[in-house]
């Protein structure tokens, strides 16, 4: 009986030791709890798990809790005293107390209390750190603004470290260039004196190291007054053809656009056809077609565009298209009987003798080289040099008549 009495008092000691952690050392062999590994820092991510270790050796019969930084009691033991169900122990070893954090937040962040309710307390201090991941909290949005204009784009940013911003154009209207860095680093960027050619999609990119980065595109769209221009001022087409007249109108936005002539706009009819072509972002082609020309088709036509800003417009003139036709021309010319022949080319000073009497030499005179027409000559000196001027192509006899009717005038 005493040694079934000895057997049990066995069993309940290795009992109570296995349960309760009771010492089989004397009271004087006892060792007391302890941290055996140093406090770290923890640093987490926003939305994933923090884990903050407490490792205690000989915690015997003492109890382990957990303290946030406002001093809240969140674990005693094992057991959860609040009801944030993110909030655990977890013991991978005997000795391991770790608080488990789970989608852990920004606010979580400060510093946590693991305590072994000795007398008096024992306490580790873990820090936690929350980073956040950058995140674009307020921008600026789309900008629509009128050349000559400046444009102020900026993003709000927020993370844990505060991200820095950088400010990227797109260019997505020259697809030869890539993405460009523009501006200095900072939440906002401002663009003076914006012209066309600045019309692209703006990023806003925050990044603190952390992933994901966060980005925010911004449109700058830019408008301005039409501007029409003509390859050419003036075309010549004969009737009955069909020509093309063509203006380019570059305008932002483009709101109206016309073909006129004498004051009256031009639509699509048997007569006209109007065509519009988009030739890049801003310009397009405004083309007129003028079929069968007649009389009543050649005259000045106006190119016109007009939008809220301004208007603007260009002339052409459209004229008749004759073809000059050169006289053909023959080898021999019937002349009238009445022409007279021009009598050739003489020398001011050139004399001429008659039948060999050089004492009676005659001065000849070209007669398109008197003040008088030759069609009106009548006086003495014209009738001379007319008979002179026809002495080499009459008859001896006819030149001797005019001699003699000469002499007898002197």
């Amino acid at each position: 009986m005493g040694h079934f009495v000895h057997g049990l008092e066995f069993l309940l000691c290795l009992f109570l030791f296995l349960h309760k952690g009771i010492s089989v050392y004397s009271q004087g062999e006892i060792q007391a709890p302890n941290f055996n590994v140093p406090a770290v820092n923890v640093t987490a991510v926003s939305g994933h798990t923090a884990i903050l270790p407490c490792t205690i050796q000989h915690v015997g019969d003492r109890k382990v809790a957990w303290m946030d930084p406002k001093l809240k009691l969140l674990t005693v033991s094992d057991q959860r005293i609040i009801v944030d169900q993110r909030i655990s122990i977890e013991r991978p070893f005997t000795r391991d107390w770790n608080l488990h954090i789970r989608q852990v937040r920004r606010n979580d962040s400060g510093e946590y209390l693991c305590q072994i309710n000795t007398q008096p307390v024992k306490s580790t201090k873990i820090l936690l750190i929350v980073n956040e991941p950058p995140i674009i909290l307020d921008h600026a949005g789309d900008q629509t603004v009128r050349e000559g204009e400046t444009v102020e784009l900026w993003c709000r940013v927020g993370g844990e470290p505060l991200p820095s911003v950088t400010w990227y154009r797109k260019n997505k209207n020259d697809h030869g260039k890539a993405t460009e860095v523009i501006g200095a680093a900072g939440d906002g960027l401002k663009i003076h004196n914006i012209s066309r050619y600045c019309e692209d999609d703006y990023e806003c990119v925050a990044d603190n190291g952390i992933e994901p980065i966060a980005t925010q595109m911004m449109t700058v769209t830019v408008q301005f007054a039409p501007e029409v221009r003509l390859l050419s001022q003036k075309l010549s087409q004969a009737k009955g053809k069909e020509t093309i007249l063509d203006c380019t109108i570059t305008a932002n936005p483009h709101a109206y656009s016309v073909w006129k002539f004498r004051g009256q706009e031009l639509a699509n009819n048997a007569k006209h056809g109007i065509s519009i072509y988009n030739d890049d972002l801003y310009t397009k082609t405004l083309s007129l077609r003028v079929g069968n020309l007649n009389d009543e088709d050649f005259g000045k036509y106006k190119c016109y565009a007009e939008n809220i800003y301004g208007s603007d417009e260009e002339s052409f003139l459209l004229y008749e298209f004759i073809e000059r036709r050169h006289p053909q021309t023959t080898s021999t010319t019937e002349r009238s009987p009445l022409e007279v022949d021009r009598p050739p080319k003489h020398r001011q000073d050139e004399v001429i003798y008659v039948n060999n009497n050089r004492k009676n030499p005659v001065y000849s005179t070209p007669y398109w080289n008197m003040n008088t027409p030759y069609n009106r000559l009548g006086n003495a000196d014209a009738a001379r040099g007319l008979s002179v001027a026809t002495a080499n192509r009459m008859t001896p006899l006819v030149t001797l008549l005019s001699l003699t009717v000469f002499n007898a005038l002197r």
